[in-house]
């Protein structure tokens, strides 16, 4: 019969196993009114991520100009081979612009946004309801409408890049006319 050894813990190893219950105590009853103030220059270095640190507003135009610029390389570069007609070019890029917005671009912005919402101000259509589909198509026929003018005031071709600043510059005009009838509408505080 073999003898079990009866081995002996030195106290460091003793004390690997004890638990802190005082810690654990401070932590389950930790709220705002007890929890010490940390600066924002200590929590940043704890922020996960570098796209943290880009704004909200140079992230939000970024998206817009990125699928408006996809749209045109798509829609006007890939499908004017087959269309003739610059007026039937519109309407395609009008319909793809409408549809891409509300069903791509819109939903990135939601799908990014915290709770606060702090990307919603950046869309035309805030909510997300059947009737924006129709309303995406039309507001960017009449945003399409405004760019093919300065298009031929600028007397320049058509070219992703351009036609994403420009369709991204008058959108977020037309946004920032919204919000200013919006705060100044009577009952708005």
């Amino acid at each position: 019969m073999s003898k079990k050894k009866n081995k002996k813990f030195s106290e460091p190893e003793k004390d690997y196993y004890k638990l802190n219950t005082d810690a654990v105590e401070r932590l389950a009853n930790a709220d705002k009114g007890n929890v010490p103030k940390v600066s924002d220059k200590e929590l940043s270095r704890y922020s996960g991520s570098i796209l943290n640190r880009i704004p909200i507003w140079a992230k939000a135009l970024f998206i817009k100009f990125w699928f408006a610029g996809a749209v045109c390389f798509f829609f006007y570069w890939g499908l004017s081979p087959y269309l003739s007609s610059w007026l039937d070019q519109v309407v395609v890029l009008g319909l793809g612009m409408g549809i891409v917005t509300d069903l791509l671009t819109n939903n990135v912005l939601r799908f990014i946004s915290s709770a606060d919402k702090e990307y919603y101000p950046y869309m035309m259509f805030e909510t997300n309801k059947y009737w924006t589909f129709i309303a995406n198509i039309i507001y960017a026929a009449i945003i399409l409408f405004i760019v093919i003018n300065i298009y031929r005031l600028l007397h320049m071709n058509v070219e992703p890049i351009l036609f994403g600043i420009l369709y991204t510059a008058v959108d977020m005009l037309f946004i920032k006319a919204k919000g200013l009838i919006l705060k100044a509408a009577p009952g708005k505080d």
